[in-house]
């Protein structure tokens, strides 16, 4: 009996000195449009480890003419990349007037905080810029 506990302390004592690593893992924020309605600033604090994907599903309405900025704006590409970017309608269908979602798909890179920007417009001269900005203050462990 001592023998077991003495050999499961030990296999505790190696466990704990940094061996066993976390899988990567997915955190997803999404915005839906009362979030919209309600605010035209939205933040987020999201902690993540290193090679962690963050997903933002924004909610949108190309039909308005309004459109999210496809390419993020990111303070220190060092820390976290963009992957991907893509609009669709609501449950995948694209109808005139339907609601739908911009999703972003970012990769942790390396440890340290950074911000992931997007904002929420009319892009053509004279359409309104900057209606609706979303903000993500990334930690990476």
């Amino acid at each position: 009996m001592i023998r077991l506990i003495a050999l499961l302390a030990m296999v505790l004592t190696l466990a704990g000195c940094g061996g066993i690593k976390k899988p990567p893992g997915t955190t997803t924020i999404d915005v839906s449009y009362n979030d919209l309605l309600n605010k035209k600033q939205i933040s987020f604090d999201v902690n993540l480890g290193v090679g962690d994907t963050l997903r933002i599903n924004l909610a949108a309405n190309p039909s308005t003419g309004y459109q999210w900025d496809a390419q993020a704006q990111i303070s220190d590409p060092a820390i976290i990349a963009q992957r991907d970017h893509y609009d669709s309608g609501h449950s995948g269908v694209h109808l005139p007037g339907a609601p739908g979602t911009a999703t972003w798909t970012f990769q942790t890179l390396a440890a340290g905080t950074t911000t992931v920007a997007t904002t929420y417009g009319q892009p053509w001269p004279g359409g309104t810029k900057d209606a609706w900005t979303f903000t993500a203050s990334v930690t990476v462990r």
